[in-house]
Formats: C-alpha cells, sequence, structure tokens
C-alpha cells in the first residue's frame, strides 16, 4: 500500500511531464497539467490518512520516506499545484488571445509546470539527504526557464540572477550535507544509510555536536537561500516579479515551503544531536533579520508583484523566527502560518495577475480605480491584502497571534515586540498601496476586463479558506499540523 501511494505521488508528475513533452495541443496539454494536479492532490490526501496516527511510510528499499512532516507539506504543495493549473488554463488562453504568448511557450509552460511538481515531489519524499539535495538544485532548473518564459531582457537576467544565486547557495547546502554524512559515517551502521533521515534520527545523539554544528550553518545559509531568507534573498523579487503570475503564486506558495522543509529536516536533527539553544537561536535571529530588512522595500515598492516577494521574504522570517522559539505551541504557529501564508499569497499573487491583464500594467502607479474596472478582483485584492497582513478574522491573524503568544509564554518579551512592530508596519504598507490601486478612478485607459470565471471561483474559494481558518480549524487539519509538530520536537 505505502508503495503505491508513494509511486502515485512521484509518478503522476512524471506522467504528466512526459506527455507534455510529446503533446503539442493546447486543450490536451490543460487537460494533462490538471488532471495531474488534481490526481497528485487525492494522493497527498490518501498519504495524510496513513500517517494520521502518527506511523511513517517508506519504500522497500529505504530511498522514499514519509511522515506527519512530509505529508503536511505535500498537501499544501499539491494543491496549490492545482490552483496553479486551473487559474493557468484562462490566464494563458487570454495572453494567447492578445498575442503575448506563442504555441511554442504554451508548450513550454506545462512541460516545465509538471516537471516543477515533480521535483518538488523528490525533495519532500527522499529519506536520502543526498537526493534531497539533488531534488532542490532540480527545483531551481525547472523554474528558471519559467522566470525566463516571456524572453524579456529583464526575464533573462532574473533568471540567471536565480540560477547563479541558488546555485551557489546549494552548494552550500552540499557542503553541510557531507560534514553530515561525516559525522555520521562510524556511527550509522552501514555506510550506505549514512544520509539516511530515518538512520541519522536512530543515531542523532551520537553524531559529533561540533562538526554538526558546522554543518548546520552552510545548511542554514545554503537552504536559506533557496527559502529567500534575509539576506541570501536578493532573487526574489526580479523572479517573482518577472515570471508568469500563475509560476510566482506557485514559487510563493510551493518552492518556499519545500525550502523551509529541508532546513526544519537539519534543524531537528542537529537540536537533537546538539541540544541547548544553538539551532533555536540561529533561527529566531535570521527570522527576524528577514523581516526586518523585508520592510523598507515594502514600504518604498512601485510593483506589486515585488511587493508580495518581499512580503514572502518577511512571511518566511515569521516561519523561521516562530520554530526558532523552539514550543510546541510555537511549532503548531509555524505549521500552520506555512499553510496560511500559501493561502494568502496565492490570493494575491493570483489577483495581481487578473490586474496586470486588466490594466497592461506592472507598475502599481498606473493602477486606479480597479473597482469600477475589475470590481470583483478589485474586491478579492483589498481582502486579500487584510488576510496577508494579518488582520483578523483571517487565518493569518491566527497563526500569528499563535506564534507571539509562544514567544511571550518562552519569555522573548523583546524579540516579539519587534516581530509586532514589523508586523505592524507592512500592514500600514500594503493598506496604503491597495487602497490607491482599488479606489478612486482610472488615471489610464483600461482595455482589459474581468479575469475567466474559473479563475474568479478559485479565488473565492481560496479567501474563504482563509476565513474558514480564522474562526474554526477542522479537527483533522489540527491532528495532521499536531503530528508535523511532533516530528519537530524531534
Amino acid at each position: 500500500m505505502s508503495t503505491i501511494i508513494l509511486g502515485l505521488l512521484l509518478g503522476l508528475p512524471v506522467a504528466g511531464t512526459l506527455l507534455c513533452a510529446v503533446l503539442h495541443q493546447r486543450r490536451i496539454l490543460e487537460t494533462v497539467t490538471v488532471s495531474v494536479g488534481g490526481l497528485t492532490f487525492l494522493s497527498a490526501l490518501w498519504l495524510v490518512a496513513e500517517v494520521m496516527q502518527g506511523t511513517t511510510i517508506s519504500s522497500s528499499e529505504g530511498w522514499l520516506y514519509a511522515d506527519a512532516l512530509s505529508a503536511y507539506i505535500i498537501i499544501i504543495i499539491s494543491g496549490s499545484a492545482l490552483v496553479v493549473a486551473l487559474y493557468s488554463t484562462g490566464y494563458l488562453r487570454r495572453q494567447i488571445r492578445d498575442g503575448k504568448v506563442s504555441d511554442r511557450q504554451l508548450w513550454l509552460y506545462y512541460l516545465l509546470l509538471n516537471a516543477f511538481l515533480c521535483t518538488m515531489m523528490v525533495v519532500l519524499l527522499s529519506n536520502n539527504l543526498g537526493f534531497l539535495w539533488i531534488g532542490s538544485e532540480a527545483t531551481t532548473l525547472a523554474t528558471a526557464f519559467l522566470v525566463a518564459f516571456y524572453e524579456r531582457e529583464r526575464s533573462i537576467e532574473a533568471a540567471w540572477k536565480y540560477v547563479i544565486i541558488c546555485s551557489v547557495g546549494i552548494g552550500f547546502a552540499l557542503f553541510g550535507i557531507i560534514l553530515t554524512y561525516y559525522s555520521a559515517l562510524h556511527v550509522v551502521p552501514g555506510s550506505g544509510n549514512a544520509l539516511n533521515w530515518s538512520s541519522l534520527m536512530l543515531v542523532a545523539k551520537d553524531l559529533d555536536p561540533a562538526v554538526l554544528k558546522l554543518a548546520f550553518i552552510f545548511i542554514l545559509v545554503g537552504f536559506g537561500t533557496k527559502a529567500g531568507l534575509a539576506p541570501l534573498h536578493t532573487w526574489k523579487p526580479d523572479a517573482y516579479g518577472e515570471a508568469p503570475t500563475p509560476i510566482s503564486a506557485l514559487m510563493a506558495a510551493g518552492l518556499v515551503n519545500v525550502a523551509l522543509y529541508s532546513l526544519m529536516r537539519f534543524y531537528v536533527l542537529v537540536n537533537t544531536a546538539v541540544g541547548g539553544t544553538y539551532a533555536p537561536t540561529l533561527f529566531m535571529v535570521f527570522g527576524l533579520v528577514s523581516m526586518g530588512i523585508a520592510l523598507p522595500f515594502i514600504l518604498l515598492q512601485k510593483d506589486f508583484k515585488r511587493m508580495l516577494a518581499y512580503s514572502s521574504v518577511e512571511h518566511v522570517g515569521i516561519i523561521v523566527f516562530a520554530i526558532g522559539i523552539g514550543t510546541p505551541l510555537a511549532y503548531f504557529g509555524a505549521l500552520l502560518h506555512l499553510l496560511n501564508n500559501a493561502l494568502a499569497k496565492m490570493v494575491l499573487f493570483l489577483t495581481a495577475g487578473n490586474v496586470r491583464l486588466a490594466y497592461g500594467s506592472r507598475l502599481m502607479r498606473r493602477v486606479t480605480g480597479a473597482i469600477k474596472v475589475i470590481p470583483v478582483s478589485a474586491s478579492f485584492l483589498i481582502v486579500g491584502v487584510f488576510a496577508l497582513t494579518g488582520w483578523p478574522p483571517f487565518g493569518v491573524f491566527i497563526s500569528e497571534f499563535t506564534i507571539v503568544t509562544a514567544g511571550i509564554d518562552r519569555g522573548y518579551v523583546v524579540p516579539v515586540i519587534f516581530f509586532i512592530a514589523i508586523i505592524a508596519a507592512v500592514f500600514v504598507g500594503f493598506i496604503y498601496y491597495t487602497s490607491r490601486m482599488v479606489f478612486g478612478e482610472p488615471n489610464v485607459p483600461v482595455t482589459g476586463g474581468e479575469a475567466e470565471p474559473l479563475a474568479l471561483w478559485v479565488l473565492g474559494l481560496l479567501l474563504a479558506a482563509l476565513l474558514l481558518l480564522g474562526v474554526y480549524l477542522p479537527p483533522p487539519l489540527e491532528q495532521v499540523i499536531e503530528n508535523a509538530a511532533r516530528v519537530l520536537k524531534g
């Protein structure tokens, strides 16, 4: 049974990639991509049902592995991929109609979208840390061509910047993995298992603390770069700004969580082996630094997608800071925030795509009076901003409140004060810019109209989910998050 589930989660995206490689008709590409997204999401639900009791699933050879933490992240990733697949159909049809996308670009888009999902699944299901690293590097290769999708000078420059910075970061992560292997080589029975997560956790307390401390620095720099953790975040605004809007959404809701997952795996290992406050302190410091560095760029931004990219830097900081607090409540808040942030980022990136299609501009100063031009998308935009910035009764408020409560309970009053101050300032900046976009009179002729009905329904459901998570946490979801939090506790 476990082999079937793991095979579906990996095999479906692989099949989608291969089918899109040989089939070029638009309707077939759309059908394959949406079907793969939907079936992968259903397989993820099946996986969660299997691990709900705290059990783990692995392949007979031990190369693949899934526990409550990986299952939870897989649900978020596969759900985000399904949403992007559904939204992309109408988005790209409109771009083809406007002459902005060719048939070749359409084929490449769906091919790489399936490949992107496949590489993320490799990371999330790898028991071996070496294969986790390979999957992480593969996500960069799959998304680099999507960042350069429009083949403009800015897009190509952003893609190169993304590849170079993330590859250097992943290189640092490789050094960390090699050091981890060195530490485990004479402890784990059989050198072939010295990089398996399941084997390492069994002997974590016997690993060399000094070597693991050094390894964790490399890991934090490496996978922190991929997550967009400041000060190694500089690729993110360019990549998010230039990629097609659905891809920007999937990078913000999917790729970020994959990188954070890798960080969490090593955090658990190092925290178990080293003990004390070593790993938690580094997480708290880097988390607050990320939030602080993102703030001025959010307040002085001209492009809404770039502003959302800096918001992603801020929210990565929030999650890392929460994990660094190191209590069960903080772990729960961090994992809940993973979900809330993914939902909110999907809403705002996809809504930003609707706005851009209508106004034909990426600059916020050229977008005014949206409520009169695209009333549904404009309503989603302003409500989505309230949700993303932690305004009650949306889910982001609950997860941030949980993190603040955990920090105060732990005695971290001063860091929590900085945490709250940054969140409040970000809220002011977002509301200022968004209100200027939504209200008033259009200051330029607007030729585009409202988005496709399917896209609007998808956005409405995402906002409804954010609202639901702010007033009610379904018991099954709460149990899944609690099980994942137990993995973080080690």
